[in-house]
Order: C-alpha cells, then sequence, then structure tokens
C-alpha cells in the first residue's frame, strides 16, 4: 500500500520542473530527497510525504491545490497541434516552456470561465484538413474575409493583438530566455478557444506585431490541420510559409498598400513603416507577392538592405511600443473588483505561483503578491445625528479614521 499524500499528480511536478529548467539532481537537493524519489514521484509510482510535499510548494511557490489538480484529459484523436513560430532554430527547452505556459494559460481562462464570459470566438477557419491544399489566393481571400468580419476596412492595423483578443482568441507575453522563439499558438481543446503566446525576448514591437499575425494566420488556416502534418519536416515550412502569407496580406491588404508603393525603393518603404508598422523586410516580401516588382529590382533591394547593416536592426524599430494583452487582465480585476474573489483566494483556487499568474495575464507585477498593511487602511466613521457641532461636520458626513 503507497503511502504519502494522496492525490498528487506526478505530472504537475514535471511540469514545473521544466517550467524552472531544473533537473532531479537539482531539485533533490533542494528538498533533500534523491533523483530516483523524484522520478517516481512524477511517474506516480509513489507519493510524496507530507513534509516534502510542503517543501515543494514552497520551492515553486505553488499552493497545495496545482499539485492535487489532474491535468486536463485529452483523447488521442483529439490532439491538436501547438504551432511553434520558429521551430526549426528555436531550442527545444524555450518550446517546451512555451508550450506549458500556454496550457497553463488555458487552465487559468477555464477556470475563470466558471464566473465570467469571454468574448465569443468570431474567426473564419478554412475548413482545409491538408495543408497542401490551401493555395496563395485562398490565403489572401480569407484574410481580406478577417478585416471584412472585424470591419479593419483597408487601413493599418492600429493594434494586432486588440483585434485578436476582440474576435475572442486569448493572448499573453512571456519570457522564455531564448531569442529565436517567437511564440506558440493553439486551439484547446478544453473550451475550443484559440491561445496565443507572443514571446517577450524580442526587443522590436514591429517584428512582435508581425510574430502576432504569423500566429492569427496558424488559427485561421491550420486549426483543423491533423497535429501529425505539422510534425513532419517536409510539411513544417509550408505551413510556415502560409502563416507568413496570411500575416502579410492581413497586415497589408493588396489595394490600399499597393496604391501607397508609388516605386518600392528603401528609402520609400522606410517611409510607410510608421503608418504600417511593419518592417521594410516584410514590405519587400509583399512588395514581390504582389508583383509590384521584379525579380532584379527585389534582389537589389535586399542588397541596399544588408549593404545598409539593416539585417538586425531596421531604423524606427523602437518608434512604436509593444501590444500589451489585456483581455485576462480585465478579468482578473472583473473577478477582484466584484468581490467574486480576494486576490489571495484567486492565487489559492488557480495554485500557480502569483508571479506566473501575474505574467500569464499581463499584471502589474506585485499585484497578486503584495500585502496591504492593516496600519494603512483608513477606516471610515460616521458621526451619530446627535453629534452636531458649529465648526464641525454635518450628521452623516463621512470622517476618515487616521492614526
Amino acid at each position: 500500500m503507497r503511502t504519502g499524500v494522496e492525490g498528487f499528480q506526478g505530472l504537475r511536478l514535471k511540469q514545473l520542473r521544466s517550467a524552472h529548467s531544473l533537473t532531479l539532481a537539482e531539485l533533490g537537493e533542494q528538498i533533500g530527497r534523491s533523483s530516483s524519489t523524484l522520478s517516481a514521484w512524477e511517474k506516480g509510482s509513489q507519493l510524496p510525504e507530507a513534509e516534502s510535499f510542503g517543501r515543494l510548494c514552497q520551492v515553486f511557490g505553488v499552493s497545495r491545490q496545482w499539485f492535487l489538480k489532474p491535468l486536463p484529459q485529452v483523447s488521442e484523436k483529439d490532439i491538436r497541434p501547438y504551432f511553434f513560430r520558429s521551430q526549426a532554430s528555436a531550442h527545444k527547452q524555450a518550446r517546451e516552456r512555451s508550450k506549458l505556459y500556454l496550457s497553463w494559460l488555458q487552465e487559468v481562462s477555464d477556470f475563470f470561465q466558471g464566473a465570467m464570459d469571454w468574448p465569443p470566438v468570431n474567426i473564419p477557419m478554412l475548413d482545409a484538413t491538408d495543408c497542401r491544399l490551401i493555395s496563395d489566393e485562398e490565403i489572401e481571400e480569407v484574410a481580406r474575409e478577417c478585416r471584412l468580419r472585424w470591419k479593419l476596412g483597408t487601413a493599418p492595423i492600429p493594434n494586432v493583438i486588440q483585434v485578436m483578443e476582440n474576435a475572442g482568441i486569448i493572448c499573453t507575453r512571456a519570457t522564455l530566455g531564448h531569442v529565436k522563439m517567437d511564440g506558440v499558438s493553439h486551439v484547446s481543446v478544453i473550451d475550443g478557444r484559440p491561445y496565443v503566446l507572443i514571446a517577450e525576448d524580442k526587443a522590436n514591437a514591429i517584428r512582435s506585431r508581425f510574430d502576432a499575425a504569423h500566429e492569427l494566420g496558424h488559427i485561421v488556416l491550420h486549426s483543423r490541420i491533423a497535429a501529425s502534418q505539422y510534425a513532419k519536416s517536409e510539411l513544417y515550412n509550408l505551413l510556415e510559409e502560409q502563416a507568413h502569407r496570411f500575416a502579410s496580406a492581413f497586415l497589408l491588404p493588396p489595394d490600399s498598400f499597393s496604391q501607397e508603393v508609388v516605386w518600392p525603393t528603401l528609402d520609400n518603404l522606410l517611409s510607410l513603416k510608421s503608418r504600417w508598422r511593419v518592417s521594410v523586410a516584410a514590405m519587400i516580401v509583399r512588395c514581390r507577392d504582389l508583383s509590384l516588382l521584379n525579380e532584379q529590382l527585389e534582389l537589389r533591394l535586399w542588397k541596399g538592405r544588408s549593404a545598409r547593416k539593416w539585417t538586425k536592426g531596421e531604423p524606427g524599430d523602437d518608434a512604436i511600443p509593444f501590444e500589451q494583452p489585456k483581455l485576462m487582465m480585465r478579468g482578473v480585476h472583473l473577478l477582484v473588483d466584484n468581490g467574486v474573489f480576494d486576490r489571495d483566494t484567486l492565487v489559492n483556487q488557480i495554485g500557480l505561483a502569483p508571479e506566473i499568474i501575474e505574467m500569464l495575464c499581463n499584471l502589474r507585477h506585485g499585484y497578486l503578491s503584495e500585502q496591504i498593511n492593516a496600519e494603512d487602511k483608513v477606516v471610515s466613521l460616521k458621526l451619530k445625528s446627535k453629534a452636531r457641532r458649529s465648526n464641525g461636520p454635518m450628521p452623516g458626513d463621512v470622517v476618515p479614521f487616521k492614526k
């Protein structure tokens, strides 16, 4: 008969250890247990005793609730792919961390939905189940349909993430510890809602906007693609190219953008950058897609861009601020401000460390963990109706009580 904390979920421990980049040996040193024991806990063949369980909670800053909460069960036929931006060059550890953060975001969102409703999902998704059957014309058309459905017109989009959240997509930004990891998207089996994580490691808001539009492309084009297709290396590049094409078409609609490109020189494209909030490199590709330049001119533009040393950064990259997700943050404030949960109860019920919840929900650092000193609170008192002074407050006036 096994002894220990009943209900302990070993996979939760494995998740946390992976998110913190800890080996079994490193974690074992912190809690005073062997690697083999920790491995047995993760596999579920043993259960941690109460003392070790408490140490695990302390090390990771999570509540008991988190380790006792079973992971969402997903059947093999329902598994949907996680679309990793820059998978080919991104570090495996960064991909695993981004997938974990996105899965945790889905769980937090599902918890919130027990007390509130998110905007309904309003996204035109292709029915294609094979990416090889999706044509460039279809991509252009569905990008146009997105703009039409969301009443964006043909002008530059001021805030891509806000558009996505208005369409019912839950977004977050997170630091992944690897500059070659741009983001990940996934349609959740839990609630059928799309979720997107954009990496904060990039120091370029222009690039971050394109990353967001790229992930939107995966959701629109590939939500019904089998996970097995994305796992095939020969199809990965095609899926990425299609998401790129969608992002270009969505951010730079053909009619309005082509009218503004009088002549595609580097200086002319650079002058359009602050208006469209898209890199010169992306505009060169878009001009090629729209047949606004020939191969010779395109090659000249790429060479000129390299000669100006714009490959690692273009002028104007830091001219706009990063777009910030707001939907999850507003959800937290709605629940706390209306007394559905106080901050401490909210953290305990979710179970994750406060700083992780703050990151996933784009909350101010310390919002969930800071303690309000009772001595600093101002207590409001009311005078009785008989207490009246000629030079004092009138009956019923609120008087702050100061210590």
